[in-house]
């Protein structure tokens, strides 16, 4: 989407540092990396959604300049390998057979992420007057146990590529990532910067919002820029004044509106269209896989159930939220849970 984009988180989604809202000092130290010319390995870690990626890519294509769109390259962690993809990396990970030693023609397993998607970029040489390549890896603690093959590549491509590793479970990285990565904390917007920056859009859009409601929006999005932008399109289809009533209008009729039409098609056992509309809520609203429980929980109990399914549902979510503090796959916990709640449904 261009610019012109309808959608105004698209519209106003920084293009620059300088548009980035708040987080002032973060930014100064990214542009002093920028001003020399070099920069070590970065951790940004922080709450879900709070705007590391957008700061990261942000950060990269400034440090890159013209070049970036052959030296930039940005992963996702958590994304499914592909079947193609990993026959591939089967491939890859046989020792020759004309290999001298017991290790000759055995096979070690290579994480297809790192073999398939990873290497392949690091490994070409930076195009350009850049001084390396950058590669942004979002969702880094997806790789679980892989870490540390993806550390001994930073080990031995690190001149040749710096790594933006995003997450937000710094407890799951392993201390040989961490010891080698500037740890950057991203924290949330101040109100004052939240504030301001909201008023810009709004005058841009020839809306008007007033204090009370900006301090509502804030707190329901939890200063995340992009959910409050969302919201804030939302109610100026119902007013161009907006205030604290347009506003939980709008917030009552849109927050649990995608939650009530997932429990729908887990009543009905419906799993693909439940896996399709999971991911659908997780792209639009960017929610976490806690947001998600948390929202079920609270849908269960308008509906008419027993006692004893409702005490199931619960111990069901309970154990998906214990399994995603320990760093596991939150699309695989959620799949996994739904896929529980429709086995569970089915019986009644």
């Amino acid at each position: 989407m261009t610019i012109n984009s309808p959608v105004w988180s698209v519209k106003y989604k920084p293009k620059t540092l300088s548009e980035i809202c708040g987080r002032e000092q973060i930014k100064f130290q990214l542009k002093e990396y920028i001003s020399k010319k070099n920069f070590p390995h970065l951790l940004l870690t922080g709450y879900h959604g709070v705007g590391k990626t957008t700061i990261g890519k942000c950060f990269a294509k400034e440090f890159l300049g013209g070049s970036y769109e052959f030296n930039l390259k940005t992963l996702f962690a958590d994304v499914p390998i592909s079947k193609e993809e990993r026959e591939q990396a089967g491939i890859r990970s046989t020792f020759s057979t004309g290999m001298i030693g017991s290790r000759a023609g055995k096979k070690r397993y290579i994480h297809p992420f790192l073999d398939i998607k990873v290497k392949p970029f690091i490994q070409i040489r930076v195009l350009g007057e850049a001084p390396f390549k950058i590669l942004v890896v979002k969702n880094f603690e997806a790789l679980g146990q892989f870490q540390q093959g993806f550390r001994r590549l930073m080990e031995t491509y690190g001149s040749n590529c710096r790594m933006i590793l995003i997450t937000s479970k710094i407890s799951t990285i392993i201390d040989p990532i961490i010891s080698r990565c500037q740890i950057l904390f991203i924290p949330p917007v101040e109100f004052k910067n939240y504030s301001d920056f909201i008023k810009g859009v709004s005058k841009k859009e020839d809306i008007n919002i007033n204090e009370p409601a900006l301090k509502i929006l804030y707190k329901y999005s939890e200063g995340h820029i992009n959910k409050a932008i969302n919201i804030l399109q939302l109610s100026a289809m119902l007013s161009t004044n907006i205030n604290s009533e347009v506003l939980y209008e709008v917030i009552n009729s849109t927050k649990d509106k995608k939650i009530k039409e997932l429990l729908k098609l887990i009543l009905k056992s419906d799993f693909s269209a439940i896996r399709a509309q999971l991911r659908a809520i997780r792209r639009e609203f960017n929610y976490s896989a806690q947001e998600v429980y948390k929202k079920l929980l609270d849908e269960i109990f308008i509906l008419p159930l027993s006692k004893s399914i409702k005490i199931q549902y619960i111990n069901h979510i309970a154990e998906a939220d214990f399994k995603s503090i320990d760093g596991l796959d939150p699309d695989i916990q959620l799949s996994n849970l739904v896929s529980k709640l429709c086995l569970l449904f089915e019986k009644i």
